[in-house]
């Protein structure tokens, strides 16, 4: 009898270096959202989405506008992937998502396939005190929930 074993790449792994061009990750979507284009409504608006892998660590995907015929009814926020034949590029957006110095880019080809896996955490939480949230987003560029963090914050006061 053969066993097979499948070997997945961690995120916090993940670079933009040559040698590594295929790259196949099991992420669960934590974050996916649609970014409309007012000046072209006839264009199918980019899909952003925050993945997280099973030991926490997280990272920013793109999906252009092309792409998004092909991808937007298999991703579900929550559920768990593998995904690979993806692109890798250094993170040099303004505001970013997750501390990642790498982001990830959908190509036509990019293999998405759904799979049951518990041992991707639900949620993927970076603690940090109070005091550090309002500085590090101004300073920084990455984005913070606020709301959420309002809601935690009258919830410890009260």
């Amino acid at each position: 009898m053969r066993i097979l074993i499948f070997r997945y790449d961690l995120i916090k792994h993940i670079n933009a270096a040559p040698e590594h061009k295929v790259w196949k990750l099991i992420v669960r979507v934590i974050r996916l959202c649609t970014i409309s284009h007012f000046a072209n409504s006839e264009m199918k608006a980019p899909i952003e989405m925050v993945v997280l892998d099973k030991e926490g660590e997280t990272i920013h995907c793109s999906i252009k506008s092309i792409f998004v015929s092909i991808f937007e009814s298999l991703l579900i926020e929550r559920n768990v992937y593998v995904v690979t034949n993806f692109a890798v590029a250094l993170n040099t957006i303004k505001f970013k998502p997750t501390r990642h110095e790498f982001r990830i880019h959908f190509k036509r080809d990019t293999i998405v396939r759904p799979v049951q896996d518990s041992s991707v955490p639900l949620n993927g939480f970076n603690f940090v005190q109070f005091k550090k949230i309002h500085a590090e987003s101004k300073e920084d560029g990455y984005l913070v929930d606020k709301y959420f963090v309002r809601v935690i914050y009258n919830a410890c006061v009260v």
